[in-house]
């Protein structure tokens, strides 16, 4: 699949000119943000994720996004770069069919990830064996998402 550049943050490699991000984002590091949640969105201006309380988190169904090969979770690689610059270290994602949390730290994905395009933008993907794992009801993390 031919990927545009010119609405690739990732075909420069981030470069900052590429960057664009949500509509009024602003990310937790300000104080007067530092409870709300703020939308992370994708080089095309779609929805990625949300940071709250200090964790950029986001949920998915493992069986449509969860990468097989290799097995593990990606984020775009500008994403994780940007949020890490504010003070963000920590990411989650819920896999709402299994009720799973994953967490790692966003320095690991960047260290130990491996590189991948597939047509989205260059991600990052952190093998799944390095993510730690809690089970988590799934009526919490839907209050959780009711509020904003």
């Amino acid at each position: 699949m031919k990927m545009n550049k010119q609405k690739s943050r990732s075909a420069n490699y981030g470069s900052a000119k590429d960057l664009k991000l949500c509509q009024g984002q602003i990310y937790p590091n300000n104080n007067h943000t530092k409870n709300k949640k703020q939308v992370v969105c994708r080089f095309d201006g779609k929805p990625v994720g949300y940071i709250e309380d200090g964790v950029l988190k986001k949920q998915v169904q493992a069986s449509k996004h969860m990468l097989r090969i290799p097995r593990g979770w990606a984020w775009d690689k500008d994403i994780l770069e940007e949020v890490l610059a504010e003070g963000i270290e920590i990411t989650e994602v819920f896999d709402t069919e299994e009720e799973i949390t994953y967490t790692a730290k966003i320095e690991d994905i960047l260290e130990k990830g491996q590189a991948v395009n597939r047509g989205y933008g260059l991600q990052i993907v952190l093998h799944l064996y390095l993510w730690k794992k809690k089970k988590q009801k799934k009526t919490t993390i839907q209050s959780v998402m009711r509020k904003n």
